[in-house]
């Protein structure tokens, strides 16, 4: 049993931007940020105040190790506070900078028995880790971890005068403390990622969900000055249950979803044969994707041949400072308008792209404050006829 879960969480996907992307998602980036700094500041004051004790390091290569690692929080803390968030590389560089100054600090100091007890700092250091890399980063952790607990031990008894038996008190503190949680937590949260990820992603087509799409929608249209959306129904789709089977219906839509995905956009299966579109773009762009989306989804090589109808809206889109919330709010109004028009185009004979009609969006209006306009005309039909 025990092997088999040191597998399943040695093997466990990894995916270091996704995790910081949830952070931010749930709100947690910044605050996690603060935290960092200030546990950075709070390492490098502790190891300064040590040459402060009763019995502080006497040789100079001690003073300038507790020294050196005392001013390097400085920076490191003032990265955290100041500085971008940290790409992959320079977390784990993080991470080594962490175990590899505690480490040298705890020696340093030249009193093991004073210092043991300080070596939970490897939890510490381990806590994120186990959120923020992978299960191999964190085994060198705690190897690490093992390898600088045993020696301090081992530094203790050999200390004169030392407390064995607390020492020994101390060891089965440290052992739970430092290497039992951060194994467990961070295999039940690369889990817990990896089935929220795949509530995310509809199964048949491998494209986002509603709820996937949604999730995506802030990060996406951060700096965006406009924004249009689509929403695409096949055409006649019961027919072709009716005529091949429902595994020929699942195969079209599959084939709908590839011819569907192209770069720069959100594309999502949005119900059984419905998928939304949305793009960080103006509206003739918009129209000329959706004509574009239009011709890719059909081939006369088919056995089944397929259309789509196509309703799209636009607008100018502006959402710095917006909750994820709102966002979703927004989009999804321009998702029920971009709706209407699809069963516009179907009403029309289908194969078409047609705009929304009475969203003419005013100059100065943005995303979520369209403007209807009741002297609109009739629709912008485009396709075929």
């Amino acid at each position: 049993m025990q092997s088999t879960f040191t597998s399943k969480w040695w093997n466990q996907p990894h995916d270091y931007e996704a995790t910081v992307r949830d952070f931010e998602k749930f709100g947690a980036l910044r605050p996690y940020r603060r935290a960092a700094a200030f546990t950075t500041f709070a390492y490098g004051l502790s190891s300064l105040a040590l040459l402060l004790t009763r019995t502080p390091p006497t040789s100079v290569a001690a003073r300038v190790i507790i020294v050196g690692a005392g001013l390097s929080t400085v920076v490191v803390g003032v990265a955290w506070l100041k500085g971008p968030w940290p790409g992959k590389h320079m977390a784990m560089a993080f991470g080594v900078f962490a175990d590899v100054g505690v480490a040298s600090v705890l020696l340093a100091y030249g009193t093991p028995p004073s210092v043991f007890l300080a070596c939970a700092l490897f939890a510490t250091n381990g806590i994120f880790i186990q959120l923020f890399l992978s299960p191999r980063m964190l085994s060198l952790h705690l190897v690490w971890s093992g390898v600088a607990v045993v020696s301090m031990f081992v530094l203790v008894l050999c200390t004169p005068g030392a407390d064995r038996a607390l020492a020994l008190v101390q060891l089965l503190v440290l052992l739970p403390v430092t290497f039992m949680g951060p194994t467990f937590l961070q295999y039940l949260l690369l889990r817990l990622q990896v089935q929220a990820a795949g509530a995310n992603v509809d199964p048949l087509t491998a494209l986002r969900n509603r709820r996937g799409l949604d999730e995506e929608l802030t990060s996406y249209l951060a700096g965006a000055v406009q924004v249009s959306v689509m929403v695409i129904d096949v055409d006649r789709f019961k027919s072709i249950n009716d005529r091949f089977g429902h595994h020929a219906g699942d195969s079209a839509l599959e084939l709908t979803a590839r011819r569907l995905s192209v770069d720069g956009v959100l594309v999502a299966r949005t119900g059984g044969e419905e998928f939304a579109v949305v793009a960080r773009l103006g509206g003739g762009d918009a129209v000329a994707l959706a004509e574009q989306l239009r011709t890719r989804v059909h081939s006369s090589d088919d056995r089944a041949p397929l259309t789509v109808s196509i309703g799209v809206v636009h607008g100018r889109c502006d959402v710095t400072g917006w909750g994820s919330e709102d966002v979703i709010v927004e989009v999804g109004r321009l998702l029920r308008s971009a709706d209407v028009a699809m069963y516009d185009a179907k009403r029309r004979g289908g194969d078409q792209v047609v705009v929304a009609d009475g969203h003419r969006i005013r100059p100065n209006a943005v995303l979520g404050k369209t403007a209807i306009d009741a002297n609109a005309g009739p629709p912008d039909v485009l396709g075929r006829e």
